[in-house]
């Protein structure tokens, strides 16, 4: 596979009562009361496809679905269609806006006046010029406009009773003429996205759908999202995906007061679960935000349990708001959001049955009408979801005045007076890694952030910044978003359900600091400071002047720092020019560049021109010397051939697919027959994380999976082909756990020391100190020290000759970033090393130093192993010979 992308990111009754804001709405208790027919012309849904949704086996295809969404725009002004971007794999990505016709006519005004109450700055200016209290002037914005009301299904795409019950939502609303659907329409603007992700829609239904009646089984088999699988939802702060980009702008358009999340959970969950969250929450979060969301959960508990929907839960099931990856990026934005998790069922369309009480649970707070059936049915799901989009609508509906004047104007005007962080983060110039500035200011200013670039030195804190130093202050409209993916996370102790329980972990991960993931040295300072600066509009990749040319026997040289190296390396190989990677420190242009530096011959004809373009996509400086330098280096193998293991549905091996198309890397995906000739495809073999010793000899079987998916049906000896391939000369490189099923199958001499016993150790998703080698070749550009990604994974004692590149140092405590105790337990392990197997060798990096690709300034290391482990050594005077 050989395709490279431009990189992703360019990338409440309780609390709407803070404020009373008067408004003419009508508030109703029960949104269930239907009066009459508004629109005739309308299927429908069984009409439409012949079944109703939720009927058992039957689920609706998402381009019917969205034919019927278009038709009932077409046939009802009160209902607009819109495909506003196309997904991962071409598809239409598809919005329903619905409101009344006259609030539809002026979206744009609505929008306007909304973002305009979103921004403490512009509500003064304005204010001031009117002559008025800027709270009285958000009054009278607010009594102009409507909060837009966003709901999204199927994030996930095998949960696919969300998607079904919006038709029926979307049908009631556009057919029935009651107070119910004027109230909501007459009073938001509602935002409805069928499916998060329309791809994996797509896969999974098609695929439910031609297995029908054959012995194959019904849930899609691989990863239903081209790359991330159901980790869709874990790209909301790298903001990678396509689709992740997409719901960022739909957000940054609408700005919509709620959110609400339709998932599915397994099928012995809660029948229902909505907030309250559990613990622990996030500092940065404005209060009237969370608060605002806790009450629209409540409300669904009161109007589920009013209609008698049993085993509706809240505060049962995990916390999401201490981390931006499940946070997101909305409530931010003054975005209230909320989810609704209900339960699934057998093959996702058929009854689900068992021996006894589904979910037994006693009757408690959190629990007031507990389940009691046996069966749980997908009409169920599709009736359950609906029942909480029609509760979220009129919570909102019912008093939309204070939930934009609470949401979109306070919650925004509190961000100038917040506290919580520091004054400002400075990015200092003269980073290491140019591109990973680039990489991650990029992230912030798709989030419009307010960047600031300093066109004189400047002092802040103790620390003197040169001119082209980065300023990102908290004090700013999105400033609690800088904060939240820049601060140094130290879990809180008050996560608990009291002074004696155990600490509550996260849904997720315990740290998603931005900086250290990417490499790049960020500075918190706490007190004000004054600098000269500039607006920063748009990030593009710092500039460098190409050096003359050295001469047909002379070379051009890049510093091996930067993981954009990775890049740099590909477009070469693409263009057909040889490089090298010198095998010790360089000097050139008056720089010494440690052992790593890439090597390019000048006398090459395409060298130049594929290395200026190189150097304005990247950012990286080039140099160059009339004589190659006098070292001992390792010749990279043109076009050098990956095949990459990961089995089906395995996401990390998505997520590798994902860099390995932005950074060009040529690679094809391994598979069941590929085993009888690795030798002769492939140089260098990545085992994936998530690849186990089953998922290479037993795989998905045949007899269950239609024959597009034989290729990763299992090969019973895959691991002994495997160990052949590297002892006849191939290049292994393993990651995370598959590093363990590389030890294993190699027979390498190392032991995992990391402790089984979490009482006693746990790191689970966090970064810990970690030492590098910069001389071995696996560590080549690394710092001496940078954390590492680290989730309870393996830590190595090496028993046996090996290249040790990264290890953990001999401390107390190895936390960095995140929650982490016991660390001590795995202090002077190793983490990273290389073998030599046969005529071959191996690679293993214990730690998942790839994990949904955020740790970038470890990429470097997958780099080296990668190209340095299928080359060929040279001397000094080989080297010489050959830039002549």
């Amino acid at each position: 596979m050989r395709l490279r992308h431009v990189a992703a990111v360019a990338l409440a009754t309780a609390m709407v009562g803070l404020v009373s804001v008067p408004v003419q709405a009508r508030v109703l208790d029960r949104p269930s009361i239907q009066v009459g027919v508004k629109v005739k012309g309308i299927p429908t849904p069984k009409e439409f496809f012949g079944f109703e949704m939720g009927d058992e086996g039957n689920l609706a295809h998402f381009d019917s679905i969205k034919r019927y969404f278009k038709l009932i725009a077409d046939r009802s002004d009160e209902a607009e269609y819109q495909v506003v971007d196309r997904t991962t794999l071409g598809n239409d990505y598809p919005i329903l806006l619905m409101s009344s016709k006259h609030n539809l006519k002026r979206v744009n005004q609505v929008l306007d006046i909304n973002k305009r109450l979103s921004d403490p700055r512009v509500m003064k200016a304005e204010a001031k010029r009117a002559g008025v209290p800027v709270d009285e002037y958000a009054r009278k914005l607010v009594s102009q406009s409507l909060p837009v009301y966003y709901i999204e299904a199927t994030i996930h795409s095998t949960e696919v009773g969300p998607t079904q019950s919006l038709v029926n939502v979307v049908h009631r609303l556009a057919t029935e003429n009651s107070d119910f659907t004027r109230q909501v329409l007459d009073n938001v603007i509602l935002l409805i996205v069928p499916s998060q992700n329309p791809d994996g829609q797509k896969l999974v239904v098609e695929h439910f759908n031609k297995t029908a009646g054959t012995a194959y089984d019904r849930v899609y088999p691989d990863l239903y999202h081209h790359y991330t699988g159901h980790d869709d939802n874990r790209d909301w702060f790298m903001l990678t995906q396509k689709e992740s980009q997409t719901r960022v702008r739909l957000e940054q358009k609408y700005r919509p007061v709620a959110q609400h999340y339709m998932h599915q959970a397994g099928a012995t969950s809660p029948r229902i679960w909505s907030p309250p969250w559990d613990e622990p929450m996030s500092e940065t979060l404005d209060p009237i935000v969370v608060s605002a969301a806790n009450s629209i959960g409540m409300q669904t508990q009161r109007d589920l349990v009013a209609q008698g929907k049993k085993g509706s839960k809240w505060n049962d099931a995990y916390g999401i708001l201490w981390n931006a990856d499940v946070i997101g990026y909305s409530p931010f934005l003054g975005t209230s959001t909320w989810l609704t998790e209900i339960a699934s069922v057998r093959d996702l369309a058929y009854t689900y049955t068992s021996d006894k009480i589904l979910e037994p649970a006693n009757k408690t707070l959190r629990s007031v009408l507990p389940y009691d059936s046996k069966t749980w049915t997908l009409k169920q799901i599709v009736e359950y979801g609906a029942a909480a989009a029609y509760s979220g609508m009129k919570t909102v509906a019912s008093d939309p005045a204070s939930w934009l004047y609470n949401n979109l104007y306070l919650s925004n005007a509190n961000s100038e007076t917040w506290t919580g962080g520091p004054y400002a983060y400075v990015v200092p110039a003269d980073q290491r890694d140019p591109y990973a500035v680039y990489d991650m200011l990029k992230i912030f200013d798709f989030g419009q952030v307010e960047i600031e670039r300093a066109t004189r030195p400047f002092t802040a804190g103790d620390q003197r910044y040169p001119e082209g130093s980065y300023i990102l202050r908290t004090n700013q409209p999105m400033g609690r978003w800088v904060d939240q993916l820049l601060r140094i996370d130290t879990y809180p102790d008050a996560a608990r359900k009291c002074a004696e329980c155990p600490l509550i972990m996260p849904y997720s991960e315990t740290t998603d600091n931005l900086a250290l993931f990417m490499g790049v040295d960020v500075d918190a300072v706490t007190k004000p400071f004054t600098a000269t600066t500039t607006r920063v509009r748009g990030i593009e990749p710092a500039t460098h002047q190409m050096p003359g040319h050295p001469g047909r026997n002379g070379a051009y040289v890049l510093s091996p720092t930067s993981y954009g190296l990775g890049q740099v390396i590909a477009d070469l190989q693409d263009a057909n020019v040889p490089a090298y990677r010198a095998k010790a420190a360089v000097t050139v242009a008056g720089r010494t560049l440690p052992a790593g530096a890439l090597l390019v011959p000048a006398g090459n004809a395409k060298a130049r021109q594929v290395l200026s373009k190189a150097s304005q996509d990247t950012g990286l400086p080039v140099y160059a010397t009339n004589a190659v330098p006098k070292v001992a280096a390792v010749k990279l193998k043109d076009h050098t051939r990956v095949g990459l293991i990961r089995g089906a549905n395995n996401m990390p091996g998505g997520w590798m697919m994902w860099m390995f198309d932005q950074v060009g890397v040529n690679y094809e995906v391994v598979t069941a027959d590929d085993y009888a000739k690795l030798g002769s495809k492939y140089d260098t073999i990545v085992l994936a994380p998530g690849v186990s010793a089953n998922t290479i000899t037993r795989g998905l079987d045949p007899a269950k999976n239609p024959p597009e998916f034989h290729w990763a049906r299992g090969v019973p000896d895959g691991l002994d082909k495997l160990k052949q391939f590297v002892e006849a000369g191939g290049n292994l490189v393993a990651l995370g756990s598959a590093s363990s099923t590389a030890a294993t199958s190699l027979g390498l001499p190392v032991q995992n020391v990391t402790p089984g016993n979490r009482t006693t150790f746990s790191a689970p998703g966090a970064l810990l100190k970690q030492n590098y080698d910069p001389a071995v070749p696996a560590a080549w550009g690394m710092p001496e020290s940078w954390p590492t990604w680290f989730n309870n994974d393996a830590a190595f004692k090496v028993t046996g000759d090996a290249q040790i590149a990264a290890t953990y140092p001999e401390e107390d405590n190895l936390l960095v970033s995140g929650y982490a105790h016991g660390t001590s337990a795995i202090g002077g392990a190793t983490n990273i090393a290389t073998f030599d197997v046969g005529k071959g060798e191996a690679t293993i990096a214990g730690a998942h130093i790839t994990f949904r690709t955020w740790p970038r300034a470890s990429w470097t290391v997958v780099t080296n192993a990668m190209y340095n482990g299928a080359g060929q050594d040279v001397t000094a005077q080989q080297l010489a010979k050959l830039f002549r």
